[in-house]
């Protein structure tokens, strides 16, 4: 195997090893699009969409791609100031990258209020439209989902954000194959508080 074709590629049928990051509520169907079509694999964070958002959402990267691609979910999507936050917090949020979206050109995202979605619903979806990749943060999906995902080809990718919540993914059998124990393939995406270098 050589850098590019190993274990990962071809679990996931991508020509390079390169992950897009998702994005949270910053994804583009354009982005997600040009890096599976470039060989890697794009992702689209869809944490903040209605399941009929999703839906088309996944229909509009179909449009633009035929090469596999995931879509991300946070399992656990509530935080304590969910409810509460308004139009005022998040455009206090946004103000420090106001230079960034001028010099880009890019357009500033737009306030939606708190609207609870359910997990559930949302990664029907993704099982009903049987999309390529179902990535997933913040929590581990219920067993059932994960195994209609392996009952349906869908490849299950989970990021986990402590040492503990690693071993539950494994655990959970995230990105495993129906290959015998030897050739198996789990992938478990560790996202550390970063170090300061003095």
């Amino acid at each position: 195997m050589t850098w590019n074709r190993n274990r990962l590629t071809e679990k996931l049928g991508i020509d390079y090893p390169i992950i897009q990051g998702p994005l949270g509520g910053l994804s583009s169907q354009r982005l997600t699009a040009a890096v599976s079509n470039f060989g890697g694999l794009g992702s689209f964070g869809a944490l903040s969409l209605s399941p009929e958002e999703i839906k088309n959402v996944i229909s509009q990267i179909r449009s633009l791609t035929s090469k596999p691609f995931a879509v991300n979910l946070w399992v656990a999507m509530e935080d304590d100031g969910a409810r509460s936050s308004d139009e005022a917090a998040f455009n206090r949020s946004l103000a420090p990258l106001a230079s960034y979206f001028a010099e880009l050109q890019a357009p500033r995202p737009q306030y939606r209020p708190y609207s609870p979605s359910r997990f559930e619903d949302q990664a029907r979806i993704l099982l009903e439209e049987k999309v390529p990749v179902f990535s997933f943060i913040f929590g581990i999906p219920p067993k059932e989902i994960l195994d209609e995902c392996r009952a349906k080809g869908i490849v299950t990718v989970g990021t986990a954000t402590t040492p503990d919540e690693a071993v539950a993914v494994q655990e959970a059998g995230v990105m495993r194959s129906s290959l015998p124990a030897s050739k198996r393939v789990d992938i478990v995406v560790l996202s550390f508080e970063p170090q300061r270098i003095q």
